[in-house]
């Protein structure tokens, strides 16, 4: 736990220490094909597979950005006779964007980062008590994506990722993402 929480805050003062700024914030929804909770497949301990994405886009350059985001999975309940078992889950990525062509509405983009997930399993019994326990993975994301903008304000985007780790899983992420260099030209020039 204490390598996760070093290289987290050693990748989080590299974003201050780079000469760019947060140029897009947004979030949107994410689809999972899930992993089983300590790689067993029983029914019980599959993971949620619908999640809420938070995310920002720093750029460094003009073909690099940094984009760390924050995604919370609905967690999956499985109900039997016994009682009730809650799998629930939540990542933090810090990835880097390659922007392979900027069109006019598109940009194209490849990405590969770092991945934190936290799961936890808990079980609750109608005849004996709650037993919990929790799982931590560090991973790689491999994938890409696009940006379409829909206005001069708001981009619409789109992102495929594998993740690497001791639960591999592919992730589909959907949203919108907010221009906030662009709110900071147009509060500068008085509009």
């Amino acid at each position: 736990m204490k390598k996760l929480i070093f290289t987290s805050l050693l990748m989080i003062s590299m974003l201050s220490i780079a000469n760019g700024q947060f140029t897009k914030i947004g979030g949107g929804l994410a689809l999972s094909s899930g992993f089983p909770f300590h790689n067993m497949p029983w029914e019980a301990n599959k993971s949620g597979k619908i999640a809420i994405s938070f995310k920002g886009i720093y750029e460094i350059s003009v073909p690099l950005h940094i984009s760390p985001s924050f995604t919370v999975f609905y967690p999956n309940i499985t109900k039997e006779q016994s009682g009730t078992t809650t799998v629930s889950s939540l990542m933090f990525d810090i990835n880097g964007h390659y922007v392979f062509n900027s069109l006019d509405r598109f940009e194209f983009y490849g990405l590969a980062g770092l991945d934190i997930l936290y799961t936890r399993k808990k079980a609750t019994y109608t005849t004996s008590p709650a037993n919990a326990e929790s799982d931590n993975a560090l991973g790689i994301n491999i994938g890409a994506g696009t940006y379409m903008k829909i206005a001069e304000q708001i981009d619409l985007y789109g992102e495929v990722k594998y993740i690497i780790s001791k639960y591999d899983q592919l992730m589909v992420n959907v949203g919108v993402l907010i221009n906030i260099d662009f709110l900071k030209k147009n509060k500068n020039s008085g509009k």
